[in-house]
């Protein structure tokens, strides 16, 4: 597990803030669904890219207009992250947004526990905004990591994991997710 912050300097992570705002999102009933649902996340995602062999709808690769704002994010981590990769093992990556809920208390703000895949991979948080809303990482039932959202800041671990969010109290959380073969 790996955390680097200004992954992108300051003023490409505020036009990415700022693009965001911009995305055609989509309303998602429960953006954090997984096996242990103790209530619904409501919030938006929008989709970058999705690689045909993921896409459960249709056989088809999407790739969204606003992919290319972000691609020079995802090189930028790798190269920091010494990772040997490049775009064409990215086979998911989308925004997230994230309605705070103030009314809710610490302990009820921990959104549901899920991998997002079952085959092998890593996942690589992009993190858009800084505001509360933790990312909590789990091995054997426990939390073993909890990353704090901070503008430019990315978050790699092994897709086996379980994880999961903490619903924001202070403001909307927005993450950009990537998975990567």
């Amino acid at each position: 597990m790996k955390v680097i912050d200004n992954v992108i300097g300051d003023k490409y992570s505020e036009m990415i803030f700022e693009e965001c705002a911009k995305l055609p999102w989509t309303f998602v009933p429960d953006i954090s669904f997984g096996n242990q649902a103790k209530r619904s996340v409501p919030g938006f995602s929008h989709s970058f890219y999705l690689d045909k062999e993921f896409n459960n709808n249709e056989p088809a690769t999407i790739e969204s207009e606003n992919y290319p704002l972000i691609k020079p994010v995802l090189l930028e981590a790798f190269d920091k992250l010494n990772l040997n990769i490049n775009l064409q093992n990215v086979f998911r990556s989308r925004a997230r947004l994230t309605l705070d809920r103030p009314e809710l208390s610490e302990s009820d703000r921990i959104d549901n526990i899920h991998v997002d895949y079952q085959t092998p991979h890593l996942v690589l948080i992009y993190y858009v905004n800084t505001v509360d809303g933790d990312t909590l990482i789990y091995e054997n039932h426990k939390i073993v990591e909890r990353v704090s959202p901070k503008r430019g800041r990315c978050l790699l671990f092994d897709g086996s994991l379980q994880h999961t969010s903490t619903s924001p109290a202070l403001g909307p959380r927005i993450i950009i997710n990537n998975n990567i073969r």
